[in-house]
C-alpha cells in the first residue's frame, strides 16, 4: 500500500437519547412530549488526518439541526481544547423528525408557552453540546492507520414532495420533479487486519417516515443499525444531503422506516463490494460565512392579523406571535443572514457542506460544476431556514418562503441567494483544489 494512500482515522459514537417527557422536533401538530424510544439516538464523529498531519472531524447527529449558537459553541470549544479550527469541523444533522427540540431551533412553532419544556430543552441542549464534544474528542484520541475508499450507490425511495401527493403515491406510475437518488459512501479499512472501521453515507431525503411520539432516527437511524449489524465492530454515520423538498414515500409506517433503512444499507453494501476507489491521503478545508439578503420584512399589521386569525395553521400564528414579541422588546428585524459554506478537498473528491434546509436543485447545480463524484450536504453547521433555488423561490410554497416565519425570519430570501451560494462554492473549491 502506497504511503500517499494511508490515512489516520478515529471514530466514536455517544448515546444522546433524551429522557421521555421532552418535546419532539419536526412537527408543529404534535400535542404532547415523547413517550418512549424505538432505538437510541446517537452523535457520531469521524476524525481524519492526512499524511501531512492535517486533522479534521465529520460529525453526524440524530437531531433536527444544529442552530448557529449551538454550532458556534461546539466549534469554539473544539478550537480551544483540541486546536482544530472551525473550517475543519463539519457538523451535520440527520434531520430526523423524531428527535428532540433543540434550543434556538424552531422553538416558536411548538405549543410550549406556560410549560416547563423550555427549561428542559435548555438543559438537554447543554448536555447535547457536551456529548458532541465528547464524541469529537474520542474520535481524535482513537486515530489509527487506515485506508479510505469512496463510491456511490443508488436508493430510490426519495420523492419530490412539491410535485407529488403523498396520498396518491401508491397509485402513481410517474413521479415528477427533481430528485437525487445517489448515495455517496466513504468507508475505511484498518491497515492492521483490513477490517471495516467506519461507513459514512449520505442521502438527499427528509427523515419524515415517522410522526409518532417515540424517539427514533427514522430511516437514517435504521440504516445505521443495519450497517453495523452487517459489518460488526464498525461505526456507521449518516449525513443528510440536499433533501429539503424531498420526502420518503410512502410514509407514516414503522415498517417503511425499517424498509428504507435496509434499502440505504444495501446501497452502501454495493459500494463496499463492487464500486469503490481508494482515496489519496490529502485534505484541504475551507469555510466562509457569506451574506444572504432578505426581502422587505413582513409588516407589523400583517403579523397581528396572522396572530389573531383562528383559521391559520398552528406554526404560523405561533411564529407571528414570536415575531411580534421581538418587536415589542425593541428588537429590529434582520435584513440579511450570515450563511456557512464549507468546502473540502478529500483526496481529490470535493465535499460541499451547506447550511440550512437545502433544496435538491443545489445538488444538481454543484454536480454540474464539479462532476458526479462531488459529495453535497445540507443541514450542516447551521440550520436557519429553507434554502430555495431561484426556481423554488418563483414557484413559492412551503420551501419557497412560506415557512420562513416558522424559522423566525421576517421575509423571504432575495433571488441573489442562488448565485451567492454557488459562486462561493466555486471560489472555495479553487482555494482547496
Amino acid at each position: 500500500m502506497g504511503q500517499d494512500k494511508k490515512w489516520f482515522l478515529g471514530v466514536s459514537s455517544v448515546d444522546i437519547t433524551p429522557p421521555v417527557g421532552l418535546w419532539m422536533s419536526g412537527y408543529a401538530l404534535r400535542d404532547k412530549p415523547a413517550e418512549s424510544a424505538l432505538h437510541p439516538l446517537w452523535v457520531k464523529a469521524l476524525a481524519l488526518q492526512d499524511i501531512q498531519g492535517t486533522l479534521a472531524v465529520i460529525v453526524g447527529c440524530d437531531i433536527i439541526g444544529f442552530p448557529r449558537e449551538v454550532s458556534e459553541r461546539i466549534k469554539s470549544r473544539v478550537m480551544h481544547e483540541l486546536k482544530i479550527p472551525p473550517e475543519r469541523v463539519l457538523l451535520n444533522s440527520s434531520h430526523t423528525h423524531s428527535g428532540p427540540v433543540i434550543e434556538k431551533s424552531l422553538v416558536n412553532i411548538y405549543p410550549l408557552d406556560g410549560t416547563d419544556q423550555l427549561e428542559k430543552i435548555k438543559n438537554y441542549t447543554a448536555r447535547l453540546e457536551e456529548k458532541v464534544f465528547q464524541s469529537i474528542r474520542e474520535s481524535v484520541s482513537k486515530l489509527t492507520p487506515a485506508n479510505l475508499y469512496y463510491g456511490k450507490g443508488i436508493a430510490r425511495f426519495a420523492v419530490n414532495r412539491r410535485n407529488n401527493k403523498a396520498s396518491e403515491i401508491e397509485s402513481s406510475y410517474e413521479f415528477k420533479g427533481p430528485v437525487d437518488y445517489n448515495v455517496p459512501v466513504l468507508f475505511a479499512k484498518s491497515v492492521e487486519g483490513n477490517s471495516i472501521i467506519t461507513l459514512v453515507c449520505s442521502y438527499a431525503c427528509h427523515g419524515t417516515v415517522l410522526a409518532d411520539y417515540y424517539w427514533c432516527g427514522d430511516y437514517p437511524g435504521f440504516a445505521q443499525i443495519e450497517l453495523q449489524n452487517m459489518y460488526p465492530g464498525s461505526v456507521s454515520i449518516f449525513l443528510a444531503g440536499c433533501g429539503a423538498d424531498i420526502d420518503p414515500m410512502p410514509r407514516l409506517k414503522l415498517s417503511l422506516a425499517r424498509q428504507y433503512g435496509k434499502e440505504l444499507a444495501c446501497a452502501v453494501e454495493s459500494v463496499v463490494d463492487n464500486n469503490a476507489q481508494e482515496v489519496s491521503s490529502y485534505l484541504s478545508t475551507s469555510l466562509e460565512m457569506v451574506t444572504l439578503e432578505l426581502e422587505q420584512p413582513i409588516r407589523k399589521e400583517e403579523l397581528e392579523q396572522i396572530a389573531n386569525d383562528p383559521t391559520q395553521v398552528d406554526y404560523k400564528f405561533r411564529s407571528a406571535r414570536y415575531l411580534l414579541r421581538e418587536l415589542s422588546e425593541g428588537k429590529s428585524f434582520p435584513t440579511s443572514y450570515d450563511y456557512p459554506v464549507q468546502v473540502w478537498n478529500l483526496g481529490g473528491i470535493p465535499l460541499v457542506a451547506l447550511g440550512g434546509e437545502v433544496v435538491v436543485d443545489y445538488a444538481k447545480f454543484i454536480k454540474q460544476m464539479f462532476g458526479n463524484n462531488v459529495i453535497v450536504l445540507g443541514y450542516s453547521n447551521d440550520v436557519m431556514s429553507y434554502i430555495p433555488s431561484v426556481r423554488v423561490l418563483h414557484e413559492g410554497g412551503y420551501e419557497g418562503g412560506d415557512f420562513q416565519i416558522g424559522y423566525g425570519l421576517p421575509a423571504k430570501w432575495k433571488e441573489s441567494i442562488e448565485e451567492v451560494i454557488l459562486s462561493t462554492v466555486e471560489k472555495l473549491w479553487l482555494e482547496v483544489k
